[in-house]
């Protein structure tokens, strides 16, 4: 998409012409662009905030990982000691955590903890806040990108999700690229581009499928060539046919 621009009227409501690699394309016929008109306003402008907001917290959490911060000090409350007993006191500690759970520590010496995990940072529960945002924006059920804050949802098998998620997520979608596909100036008038989700992604279990084939054939809605194809299956009245 970055190599077409458009030039507009003067009041910006009407494409005049495209260009492809700055190169004028007809607006018509061959050699012309089929294109599939955004809605508006668009999501990278009506959530740009919360895309950012969810940019910058993945950015700090990943500084936070790359460059870890002490979270444990020993302050000294006698003399100062110089560096080589500083050094060797670190590096004494390190090894007693790594290998025991207890620690001693002189009358002079005194841990403490600093610092704050990414938890108590509020990286979690922050990422998680803008995942549902960014869910609601996208019009996509929460629980499908594992935003945690919507999962007290009622029970629904994984059939009703799906029809859920085209009805309210992918449908403006389907409907704008099959209505734009069937126009006269690329599908013949007397056929209509389709999705095929109710065959694929919506397809019901066989049980179901053949009690629905069961009815339309004692409603005379189909033959049985027709009720064998429906499920993929070589017509009976089709002797050249053979199955894949």
């Amino acid at each position: 998409n970055n190599r077409v621009t458009y030039t507009t009227n003067q009041y910006g409501t009407e494409v005049k012409d495209y260009f492809v690699d700055g190169q004028l394309v007809p607006m018509s016929g061959i050699g012309s662009l089929v294109t599939f008109q955004s809605l508006l306003p668009g999501v990278l402008q009506s959530a740009s905030t919360t895309i950012k907001a969810a940019w910058d917290v993945q950015k700090a959490a990943a500084v936070s990982a790359a460059t870890p911060m002490a979270t444990t000090i020993l302050k000294n409350n006698g003399a100062d000691l110089p560096e080589s007993q500083i050094q060797g006191i670190l590096a004494g500690w390190n090894s007693a955590r790594r290998n025991r759970s207890t620690a001693y520590l002189t009358s002079t010496l005194s841990a403490e903890n600093i610092g704050f995990s990414p938890k108590e940072m509020g990286y979690v529960d922050f990422s998680q806040y803008l995942a549902t945002e960014i869910s609601r924006a996208m019009n996509v059920p929460s629980y499908l990108i594992s935003a945690d804050m919507n999962n007290s949802m009622t029970y629904q098998n994984i059939l009703d999700g799906r029809k859920e998620f085209v009805a309210y997520s992918l449908q403006p979608y389907i409907s704008a690229i099959e209505d734009r596909l069937s126009m006269n100036d690329i599908t013949n008038s007397s056929n209509q581009v389709r999705f095929a989700v109710d065959d694929t992604f919506l397809r019901v279990d066989a049980k179901d499928r053949l009690d629905i084939i069961e009815k339309m054939l004692n409603l005379d809605l189909i033959n049985v060539d027709q009720a064998r194809q429906m499920e993929q299956l070589t017509p009976l009245g089709d002797t050249s046919a053979t199955n894949v």
